[in-house]
Parts: structure tokens; C-alpha cells; sequence
């Protein structure tokens, strides 16, 4: 199951650092680069950080259909805000 696409702002080189190593905690196989897809045993996600307007673009390509969309998006969205996004 698919996702519509979630933008995040406020997301500095620091705030993405600390995101990515968040992920990487919670067995997330996370790329180094700035763009690309992430995987997990039970979801993958393909995402793009645009460092010049501190935007960054998620979009859950395979989640587990116990698992609604908008879950996730809270879940991305919160995790995020406690590395400092706005």
C-alpha cells in the first residue's frame, strides 16, 4: 500500500542528521544520501531533502495494511518536530 507524498519544513542539516540517525535506531536501512529509499522489514519510503528551502519529501511506498496512512504521516511528522523541525 502506498502513501500520498508528505513535505516536512524546517528541516536543517542538523535536523536531517538527527532524523536519519533516528531512523537508523529504529532498524530503518537509511541511505547516506540526500535522496533516495529507505527500507524496513515491514515499509519502504522514498525521499528527497532539499537542502536549499529545508524541505524534505516522504512517500511510503509499502506499509502494513493494519497501518493507516495518516498513522504514519503523525509518526514521521512527530519524530521530526522532536529533532527540531518547525
Amino acid at each position: 500500500m502506498a502513501c500520498p507524498t508528505v513535505t516536512l519544513a524546517g528541516i536543517t542539516a542538523e535536523v536531517w542528521e538527527c532524523c536519519r540517525r533516528e531512523a537508523r535506531r529504529l532498524g530503518v536501512n537509511f541511505p547516506d544520501e540526500d535522496s533516495g529509499t529507505a527500507y524496513h522489514p515491514d515499509a519502504d519510503a522514498g525521499y528527497v531533502w532539499n537542502r536549499d528551502d529545508g524541505s524534505l519529501q516522504v512517500t511510503f511506498t509499502r506499509i502494513p495494511s493494519y497501518i493507516r496512512c495518516e498513522m504514519i504521516e503523525a509518526r514521521l511528522r512527530e519524530g521530526a518536530r522532536l529533532c527540531g523541525a518547525r
